[in-house]
Protein backbone atom coordinates (compact mmCIF):
# COMPACT_ATOMS: atom_id res chain seq x y z
CA UNK A 1 0.00 0.00 0.00
CA UNK A 2 1.09 3.23 -0.75
CA UNK A 3 1.37 6.56 1.03
CA UNK A 4 0.37 9.51 -0.19
CA UNK A 5 2.10 11.88 1.33
CA UNK A 6 3.16 13.25 5.38
CA UNK A 7 1.72 16.98 4.35
CA UNK A 8 -2.09 16.54 4.66
CA UNK A 9 -4.01 14.53 7.96
CA UNK A 10 -6.26 12.39 5.32
CA UNK A 11 -3.13 10.96 3.73
CA UNK A 12 -1.21 9.50 6.99
CA UNK A 13 -1.66 5.70 6.80
CA UNK A 14 -2.77 4.85 10.77
CA UNK A 15 -4.38 8.35 11.70
CA UNK A 16 -6.96 6.88 13.58
CA UNK A 17 -10.55 8.53 13.67
CA UNK A 18 -10.94 11.69 15.75
CA UNK A 19 -12.51 10.15 18.71
CA UNK A 20 -10.21 7.51 19.27
CA UNK A 21 -7.10 9.59 18.85
CA UNK A 22 -8.31 12.05 21.21
CA UNK A 23 -8.85 9.24 23.77
CA UNK A 24 -5.01 8.14 23.11
CA UNK A 25 -3.82 12.08 23.05
CA UNK A 26 -5.60 13.22 26.06
CA UNK A 27 -3.39 12.38 28.81
CA UNK A 28 0.03 13.16 26.71
CA UNK A 29 -1.72 16.15 25.39
CA UNK A 30 -2.56 17.19 29.06
CA UNK A 31 0.56 16.60 30.72
CA UNK A 32 2.73 18.46 28.11
CA UNK A 33 0.22 21.77 28.24
CA UNK A 34 0.97 21.63 32.04
CA UNK A 35 5.02 21.27 31.11
CA UNK A 36 4.54 23.92 28.37
CA UNK A 37 2.82 26.29 30.74
CA UNK A 38 5.10 25.80 33.57
CA UNK A 39 8.13 26.90 31.29
CA UNK A 40 6.09 29.72 30.14
CA UNK A 41 5.58 30.59 33.60
CA UNK A 42 9.58 30.22 34.29
CA UNK A 43 10.22 32.57 31.49
CA UNK A 44 8.14 35.39 33.00
CA UNK A 45 5.32 37.43 31.19
CA UNK A 46 6.66 39.05 27.45
CA UNK A 47 5.45 41.71 25.67
CA UNK A 48 3.45 41.50 22.49
CA UNK A 49 4.18 37.94 20.87
CA UNK A 50 5.94 35.61 23.17
CA UNK A 51 9.41 34.28 22.52
CA UNK A 52 8.41 30.53 21.37
CA UNK A 53 5.37 32.33 18.79
CA UNK A 54 7.80 35.40 17.67
CA UNK A 55 10.26 32.39 16.66
CA UNK A 56 7.74 30.37 14.71
CA UNK A 57 5.86 33.29 13.25
CA UNK A 58 9.26 34.29 12.10
CA UNK A 59 9.89 30.69 10.23
CA UNK A 60 6.33 30.83 8.83
CA UNK A 61 6.44 34.44 7.35
CA UNK A 62 9.94 33.67 5.56
CA UNK A 63 8.40 30.45 4.42
CA UNK A 64 5.66 32.59 3.10
CA UNK A 65 7.20 35.04 1.96
CA UNK A 66 9.66 32.96 -0.36
CA UNK A 67 8.20 29.60 -1.01
CA UNK A 68 4.24 31.30 -1.22
CA UNK A 69 6.04 33.00 -3.80
CA UNK A 70 7.05 30.27 -5.95
CA UNK A 71 5.22 28.80 -9.23
CA UNK A 72 2.56 26.13 -8.35
CA UNK A 73 4.07 22.94 -8.26
CA UNK A 74 8.04 24.50 -8.54
CA UNK A 75 10.97 22.95 -6.03
CA UNK A 76 12.47 25.39 -3.85
CA UNK A 77 16.17 25.82 -4.79
CA UNK A 78 19.25 26.08 -2.96
CA UNK A 79 19.16 29.69 -2.63
CA UNK A 80 15.38 29.69 -1.52
CA UNK A 81 16.88 27.01 1.28
CA UNK A 82 19.33 29.46 2.14
CA UNK A 83 17.38 32.23 3.31
CA UNK A 84 14.88 30.41 5.71
CA UNK A 85 17.71 27.83 7.08
CA UNK A 86 18.78 30.43 9.63
CA UNK A 87 15.60 30.70 11.04
CA UNK A 88 14.86 27.14 11.53
CA UNK A 89 18.12 26.78 12.89
CA UNK A 90 17.18 29.01 15.85
CA UNK A 91 13.93 26.81 16.42
CA UNK A 92 13.80 24.70 19.78
CA UNK A 93 11.22 22.39 21.24
CA UNK A 94 9.93 24.76 23.59
CA UNK A 95 9.22 27.47 20.81
CA UNK A 96 7.37 24.67 19.08
CA UNK A 97 5.05 23.38 22.61
CA UNK A 98 7.23 20.31 23.05
CA UNK A 99 8.74 18.60 25.82
CA UNK A 100 11.52 16.21 24.76
CA UNK A 101 10.65 12.43 26.56
CA UNK A 102 12.96 10.57 28.49
CA UNK A 103 13.92 7.27 26.92
CA UNK A 104 12.48 6.01 30.22
CA UNK A 105 9.25 7.53 29.05
CA UNK A 106 9.07 5.50 26.17
CA UNK A 107 7.60 2.51 27.95
CA UNK A 108 5.34 1.14 25.00
CA UNK A 109 7.96 0.88 22.11
CA UNK A 110 10.35 -0.89 24.83
CA UNK A 111 7.53 -3.93 25.48
CA UNK A 112 6.65 -3.84 22.04
CA UNK A 113 10.25 -3.89 20.26
CA UNK A 114 13.02 -4.36 23.18
CA UNK A 115 15.70 -2.51 23.49
CA UNK A 116 17.12 -4.09 20.02
CA UNK A 117 14.54 -2.70 18.58
CA UNK A 118 11.63 -3.70 15.68
CA UNK A 119 12.16 -6.80 13.65
CA UNK A 120 12.26 -6.92 9.87
CA UNK A 121 8.84 -4.91 8.81
CA UNK A 122 8.22 -3.64 12.22
CA UNK A 123 7.87 -0.28 13.04
CA UNK A 124 6.73 2.07 16.22
CA UNK A 125 4.16 4.52 15.45
CA UNK A 126 5.23 8.01 14.73
CA UNK A 127 3.16 11.27 15.64
CA UNK A 128 2.89 14.57 13.13
CA UNK A 129 2.02 17.67 14.28
CA UNK A 130 0.58 19.97 11.41
CA UNK A 131 1.88 23.49 11.81
CA UNK A 132 0.77 24.64 8.08
CA UNK A 133 -0.20 23.44 4.89
CA UNK A 134 -1.09 24.45 1.20
CA UNK A 135 -0.13 24.08 -2.13
CA UNK A 136 2.83 25.81 -1.68
CA UNK A 137 4.41 24.42 1.63
CA UNK A 138 3.87 22.90 4.19
CA UNK A 139 5.38 22.48 8.14
CA UNK A 140 5.28 19.73 10.60
CA UNK A 141 6.93 18.38 13.17
CA UNK A 142 7.46 14.11 13.69
CA UNK A 143 8.27 12.76 16.57
CA UNK A 144 9.72 9.54 16.65
CA UNK A 145 9.82 6.91 20.06
CA UNK A 146 12.92 5.27 20.05
CA UNK A 147 13.65 2.89 17.50
CA UNK A 148 11.38 4.70 15.36
CA UNK A 149 11.86 4.75 11.46
CA UNK A 150 10.83 6.64 8.47
CA UNK A 151 11.26 3.60 6.18
CA UNK A 152 13.79 4.39 2.55
CA UNK A 153 11.33 6.74 0.73
CA UNK A 154 11.33 9.45 -1.93
CA UNK A 155 10.12 13.32 -2.70
CA UNK A 156 10.21 13.75 -5.97
CA UNK A 157 10.15 16.94 -7.59
CA UNK A 158 10.07 18.36 -4.10
CA UNK A 159 12.50 20.23 -1.50
CA UNK A 160 12.65 18.99 2.06
CA UNK A 161 14.34 21.01 5.04
CA UNK A 162 14.08 19.12 8.13
CA UNK A 163 15.86 20.35 11.33
CA UNK A 164 16.64 17.64 14.06
CA UNK A 165 14.71 19.42 17.44
CA UNK A 166 16.29 16.80 19.58
CA UNK A 167 16.88 13.21 19.73
CA UNK A 168 19.56 11.39 18.28
CA UNK A 169 18.92 9.81 14.78
CA UNK A 170 20.29 7.44 11.79
CA UNK A 171 20.33 8.95 8.25
CA UNK A 172 20.44 7.37 4.78
CA UNK A 173 20.05 9.20 1.62
CA UNK A 174 20.76 8.42 -2.22
CA UNK A 175 20.41 9.73 -5.49
CA UNK A 176 19.39 8.02 -8.54
CA UNK A 177 22.23 7.08 -11.32
CA UNK A 178 20.15 7.15 -13.52
CA UNK A 179 16.67 8.62 -14.69
CA UNK A 180 13.80 7.24 -14.15
CA UNK A 181 12.17 6.15 -17.44
CA UNK A 182 9.20 3.29 -18.08
CA UNK A 183 11.37 0.47 -18.49
CA UNK A 184 12.57 1.54 -14.44
CA UNK A 185 9.50 0.82 -13.09
CA UNK A 186 8.76 -2.01 -10.34
CA UNK A 187 12.42 -3.13 -11.18
CA UNK A 188 15.55 -2.14 -9.59
CA UNK A 189 17.51 0.66 -9.65
CA UNK A 190 20.82 1.65 -9.12
CA UNK A 191 20.99 4.42 -6.50
CA UNK A 192 24.70 6.05 -5.46
CA UNK A 193 24.88 6.11 -1.11
CA UNK A 194 24.90 9.99 -0.27
CA UNK A 195 24.94 9.96 3.19
CA UNK A 196 25.02 7.26 6.11
CA UNK A 197 25.36 9.15 9.01
CA UNK A 198 24.38 9.96 12.74
CA UNK A 199 23.56 12.78 14.23
CA UNK A 200 22.52 14.53 17.47
CA UNK A 201 20.70 17.41 18.36
CA UNK A 202 21.63 20.35 18.60
CA UNK A 203 22.87 20.37 14.59
CA UNK A 204 21.92 22.54 11.95
CA UNK A 205 18.94 21.96 9.40
CA UNK A 206 19.28 19.11 6.45
CA UNK A 207 17.84 19.99 2.95
CA UNK A 208 17.11 17.47 -0.01
CA UNK A 209 16.39 18.55 -3.48
CA UNK A 210 14.89 16.70 -6.35
CA UNK A 211 18.18 15.54 -8.29
CA UNK A 212 20.25 15.59 -4.44
CA UNK A 213 19.57 13.17 -1.61
CA UNK A 214 16.19 12.41 -2.70
CA UNK A 215 15.51 9.32 -1.52
CA UNK A 216 16.32 9.12 2.72
CA UNK A 217 15.42 7.47 5.37
CA UNK A 218 15.07 8.11 9.25
CA UNK A 219 15.65 6.05 12.28
CA UNK A 220 16.00 7.10 15.97
CA UNK A 221 18.31 5.47 18.09
CA UNK A 222 16.57 7.40 21.27
CA UNK A 223 13.26 9.26 20.93
CA UNK A 224 13.94 11.91 18.37
CA UNK A 225 11.59 14.96 17.13
CA UNK A 226 12.25 16.70 13.45
CA UNK A 227 10.78 19.83 11.96
CA UNK A 228 9.86 19.54 8.56
CA UNK A 229 9.31 22.01 5.73
CA UNK A 230 8.32 20.73 2.06
CA UNK A 231 8.34 22.87 -0.76
CA UNK A 232 6.43 21.91 -2.58
CA UNK A 233 4.01 19.13 -0.68
CA UNK A 234 3.26 15.64 -1.98
CA UNK A 235 0.88 15.94 -4.54
CA UNK A 236 -1.06 12.45 -6.02
CA UNK A 237 -1.60 13.13 -9.59
CA UNK A 238 0.47 16.16 -9.93
CA UNK A 239 3.84 13.57 -10.18
CA UNK A 240 4.45 13.97 -6.03
CA UNK A 241 3.73 10.92 -4.64
CA UNK A 242 5.12 8.95 -2.29
CA UNK A 243 6.83 5.84 -3.06
CA UNK A 244 8.73 3.08 -0.65
CA UNK A 245 12.01 1.41 -1.60
CA UNK A 246 13.82 -1.63 -0.05
CA UNK A 247 17.34 -2.80 -0.85
CA UNK A 248 17.95 -5.45 -3.14
CA UNK A 249 21.46 -7.56 -3.48
CA UNK A 250 21.49 -7.78 -7.90
CA UNK A 251 20.15 -5.33 -10.48
CA UNK A 252 17.36 -6.31 -13.45
CA UNK A 253 19.67 -8.42 -14.90
CA UNK A 254 21.76 -9.87 -11.94
CA UNK A 255 23.91 -7.64 -11.57
CA UNK A 256 26.17 -6.11 -8.60
CA UNK A 257 26.27 -2.85 -7.38
CA UNK A 258 29.73 -1.21 -7.17
CA UNK A 259 31.32 0.60 -4.22
CA UNK A 260 28.65 3.03 -2.43
CA UNK A 261 25.75 2.00 -4.73
CA UNK A 262 22.63 -0.01 -3.94
CA UNK A 263 20.13 -1.36 -5.88
CA UNK A 264 16.74 -0.37 -4.78
CA UNK A 265 12.93 -1.72 -5.73
CA UNK A 266 9.71 -0.04 -5.33
CA UNK A 267 7.96 -1.69 -3.08
CA UNK A 268 4.37 -1.52 -1.19
CA UNK A 269 4.10 0.59 2.05
CA UNK A 270 5.61 -1.66 5.28
CA UNK A 271 2.11 -2.56 6.50
CA UNK A 272 3.01 -2.01 9.81
CA UNK A 273 4.50 1.94 9.62
CA UNK A 274 2.06 4.21 11.07
CA UNK A 275 2.35 7.88 11.78
CA UNK A 276 -0.96 9.22 14.02
CA UNK A 277 -2.67 12.97 14.18
CA UNK A 278 -0.96 14.26 17.31
CA UNK A 279 -1.83 17.20 19.05
CA UNK A 280 0.56 20.58 18.68
CA UNK A 281 0.39 22.62 21.33
CA UNK A 282 2.60 25.44 20.19
CA UNK A 283 1.79 29.00 18.50
CA UNK A 284 -0.49 28.67 15.69
CA UNK A 285 0.28 29.82 12.03
CA UNK A 286 -1.09 29.72 8.78
CA UNK A 287 -4.05 26.69 8.06
CA UNK A 288 -3.86 26.17 11.56
CA UNK A 289 -4.53 29.72 12.85
CA UNK A 290 -6.91 29.67 10.56
CA UNK A 291 -8.88 26.85 11.24
CA UNK A 292 -8.72 28.36 15.18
Amino acid sequence: RRVAGFGAPGMLRGVVSAASLARRTTAVGAREARQVHAMTCARGPASGVGDGASAVERLFDRCQEVLGALPNGTAATVADVSVIVPLMDRITPADLGIVPPTRAANPLALRLFGRSGPGPGAYPPLEYLKLHDCAAFTMGVFRFPENGTIPLHDHPGMTVVSKLLYGRVRVLSYDWAEAESPSTTRVPRRARLVADRIIQAPIQPLSLYPDDANVHMFHALTPAALLDVLAPPYAVGEGRDCHYFAKVPRGPRGEACGEDEAWLLETECPESFEVNRGTYLGPKVGSEAEAG
